[in-house]
């Protein structure tokens, strides 16, 4: 079994696609409106599907309904980076582009040690950039 695709809501399918694209290597491979088969909601709103570099599909569709997000208040999704300095890279790179992200931070959690900081895509969806390191990676054993 293999996970086929995340579904990530929003009201700017487009400018979330440009931002994965520009940002985190992502490319289009289709855009359009969601068909209409069998009731399907949203069916006439924005889509755009894109995968990654590293094999990992995202659908985006249009907010149905406006209003306050139902993503809980913890809801992000995470993108592994190859090292703490591509974390600090990323960082400076959203940061130049006027993104905002969160400070850096650098923690231990489940036998790994961790570089990672957040950053808001809107629509209470949270982008999570991060490395891991297994203790033993570092000799810690």
């Amino acid at each position: 079994m293999k996970l086929n695709h995340i579904n990530l809501c929003t009201s700017n399918v487009s400018a979330l696609s440009t931002f994965l694209v520009d940002h985190f290597d992502y490319h289009v491979i289709q855009v359009g409106k969601v068909p209409d088969y069998d009731g399907a909601v949203g069916a006439g709103t924005d889509f755009a599907m894109l995968d990654g570099a590293d094999g990992s599909s995202l659908v985006l569709t249009q907010i149905v309904s406006p209003g306050p997000s139902s993503y809980p208040t913890n809801f992000h999704f995470g993108i592994a980076m190859s090292s703490p300095e591509a974390v600090h890279a990323k960082h400076a790179e959203l940061s130049a582009a006027g993104r905002g992200p969160e400070s850096i931070k650098s923690f231990e959690a489940v036998g790994s040690s961790w570089t990672a900081f957040s950053c808001s895509l809107g629509d209470g969806m949270t982008i999570e950039v991060n490395h891991r390191s297994l203790k033993s990676d570092h000799g810690n054993g």
